[in-house]
């Protein structure tokens, strides 16, 4: 192992890659082609990955195949290697590793990701694998980003998101992503991608469980473009670093105009932040 100041480095500036300085970062996950199925626009992801939104974004999620066959299209935006799988077919709460860290080195990543379901029955298998990546990453300078959702599963075998708390119980709610957040950063995760909370004032408690450590919000299903990015805006001034938009941008008839209004709001909104009106995030 180098020294830890090298390897802090090491770490420190791949980050630096995912979060570019003086703006709030644009992440676009593809690996949900792997887990729900290569539907919508990541049918055709070639087609789908045009200049005009590539652009746009600072950093790509995705599974090897998915991001080995783009790779040309996406040489001058940062790559990270989701390292851990499940599809909707069986259990989807259930996720087992399909890579190793070594193999992020091998084709030149900039991070890893782990997606943990908290309160699913695979939770305690889930932070097991979080916590090796980190010891793993760590010494190899790998930034590694915790995909940490409160996912349970119902009587029925579906996936429990916990929408009937979050619309009815907030508060309880907003305790559940915090939890999950703060797990997640005590493991050793470098990055959060997790659930916005419904409110800048709920969302700011869970970027300070997050103890410095930079939050990004995950899109959800398909929603109605205004309230998407009303819901960008909220994190961003709650002291989020950024989305990780998926379903927002691959689902839609015209991704690249979303995403360029997307941009500009996310740049206002952190403008606005940077000036001193609205807290600080990194």
């Amino acid at each position: 192992m180098g020294d830890p100041v090298s390897l802090a480095m090491g770490v420190q500036r791949r980050l630096h890659r995912l979060f570019p300085p003086g703006q709030a970062a644009l992440w676009l996950p593809l690996d949900d082609s792997l887990i729900a199925g290569p539907e919508a626009g990541l049918r055709r992801p070639r087609a789908f990955l045009q200049p005009e939104l590539v652009q746009h974004i600072d950093a790509v999620i995705g599974f090897r195949g998915m991001l080995a066959a783009c790779s040309d299209q996406l040489l001058g935006v940062p790559l990270i290697l989701n390292m851990s799988a499940s599809t909707t077919l069986v259990e989807h709460t259930h996720k087992v590793m399909v890579g190793q860290v070594s193999d992020a080195f091998h084709l030149d990543m900039d991070a890893i990701a782990c997606h943990v379901n908290y309160t699913s029955p695979h939770e305690k298998a889930g932070m097991e694998q979080l916590a090796r990546l980190a010891s793993e990453a760590g010494g190899g300078q790998m930034p590694l980003v915790a995909m940490a959702y409160p996912r349970g599963r119902m009587p029925d075998g579906s996936d429990n998101n916990y929408l009937d708390m979050r619309a009815n119980d907030p508060d309880s709610y907003t305790a559940l992503v915090r939890r999950c957040v703060r797990t997640s950063v005590d493991l050793g995760a470098n990055a959060v991608k997790t659930i916005y909370t419904g409110s800048v004032d709920s969302f700011r408690t869970v970027i300070d469980a997050a103890m410095g450590v930079p939050v990004v919000i995950a899109g959800e299903a398909l929603a109605d473009a205004d309230a998407v990015i009303a819901k960008a805006r909220g994190a961003i001034q709650a002291g989020a670093a950024g989305v990780a938009y998926g379903r927002q941008i691959f689902e839609r008839d015209d991704p690249a105009t979303f995403v360029r209004q997307l941009r500009k709001e996310m740049d206002e909104e952190w403008l606005a932040r940077s000036v001193g009106k609205l807290p600080s995030a990194l």
